[in-house]
């Protein structure tokens, strides 16, 4: 039996990075099921889309004028049963690399138009794939709503390009990653969705569950601060809200 195919983005500039090991604890918890390609647009030359539409012209229809890295994200795509991206939030969007690669999928859309079940203008589609979709991504904010933009935007790409959105796999907060031991629920939580993905969509209280707060805002505040300040008493203040926060998950978990 064939494999599903799942096309991975990892997004995030940094290494080691946090975000991708989200998207490794989705792609872990689907399991042996699946096959998937991870690609990192910031190490790929990738051109940015710059409207020629040659991809529309009747000689190479379907065609990008830019023989670059995207053909092999493209390659695959043609292939895929799921789309996992994932990428921390950069001043409150997508990173310029994951933007650019995005752009390119324009080349999935035909250039009639024709009204969507939606009732607004569409564009017809090529390649006939509709994988599975899920947004992925991390912020260095405690608050939830610093993703309601990108989710906006990531939406509306996922309609007008009929990638059912599957999932939100979102954590802010997510400089407390680094205190021992605190995000292990959130890591198996996150497992299970992937697992819960091969047979449906995410499940909503587990996506609240991911993205629950392991300390309050205040005190997540003050040890970034005091992180970020340095010195014997930065330290030593980040040391001290760290280890309230890993007593108090130790003990909730217990």
């Amino acid at each position: 039996m064939n494999k599903k195919i799942v096309l991975a983005i990892s997004g995030s500039l940094r290494k080691p990075s946090f975000t991708e090991k989200m998207l490794d604890c989705i792609l872990e918890g689907m399991g042996e099921e699946v096959e998937f390609k991870k690609f990192y647009p910031h190490k790929m030359n990738i051109s940015p889309c710059t409207s020629c539409y040659s991809c529309w012209g009747k000689k190479y229809p379907g065609v990008c004028s830019k023989n670059d890295d995207f053909n092999e994200i493209l390659d695959v795509y043609k292939k895929a049963d799921y789309f996992l991206l994932a990428f921390p939030l950069y001043f409150f969007s997508f990173p310029g690399s994951v933007k650019n690669m995005i752009d390119r999928f324009f080349i999935i859309l035909e250039p009639t138009q024709r009204v969507s079940k939606r009732g607004t203008s569409e564009h017809p589609k090529r390649f006939g794939r509709h994988p599975k979709t899920v947004l992925i991504s991390s912020c260095g904010f405690p608050e939830l709503n610093n993703f309601d933009i990108v989710r906006l935007n990531f939406k509306k790409i996922c309609e007008e390009s009929d990638w059912p959105l599957s999932g939100e796999i979102l954590i802010p907060a997510a400089g407390a990653s680094n205190l021992p031991n605190v995000f292990d629920k959130k890591y198996e939580f996150i497992r299970q969705a992937g697992k819960s993905l091969l047979t449906g969509n995410i499940d909503k209280n587990l996506e609240s569950q991911i993205s629950s707060p392991v300390m309050s805002d205040k005190d997540y505040r003050a040890m970034c601060t005091a992180a970020l300040s340095g010195g014997i008493m930065g330290n030593l203040k980040t040391v001290a809200i760290g280890t309230k926060a890993i007593i108090k998950n130790k003990i909730k978990q217990e």
